[in-house]
């Protein structure tokens, strides 16, 4: 009985912690991006990255960087350069996030980025 028990309390705590996620699609220009060394044993370590937009102050339960705005977690040579590209260009990038998708540092990573003029939100 102990055993359904346990069971049963570890499935409730794995449902009940995803059925608050919250997904969505926010949009903005790029404010920053940052890379770090390469250098072994290092959660960012390449092609991981981090990004933020301007004006996008909340994305559900993604924390935010210094306290303005939130902070996205690029994990692909792919993302780094669609980023770099839009930043150069000052045109706008919408993403995808969803609050239960985090890395070890506990910041959201970006589903899908899409840029365009303007980019879709879905």
């Amino acid at each position: 009985m102990k055993k359904y028990s346990r069971f049963l309390v570890i499935l409730f705590l794995l449902i009940s912690s995803n059925a608050y996620a919250e997904k969505g699609y926010v949009k903005g220009t790029v404010e920053f991006i940052r890379v770090h060394d390469d250098y072994s044993g290092h959660q960012w370590k390449p092609p991981v990255f981090w990004f933020t937009l301007n004006g996008v102050t909340s994305a559900g339960n993604c924390p935010k960087w210094r306290n303005q705005n939130v902070l996205f977690v690029g994990t692909s040579d792919f993302a780094y350069s669609m980023v770099l590209a839009t930043y150069s260009s000052g045109k706008e990038i919408a993403l995808s996030f969803d609050d239960s998708i985090k890395n070890a540092s506990n910041f959201c990573i970006a589903k899908y980025i899409t840029a365009g003029d303007p980019p879709p939100l879905n």
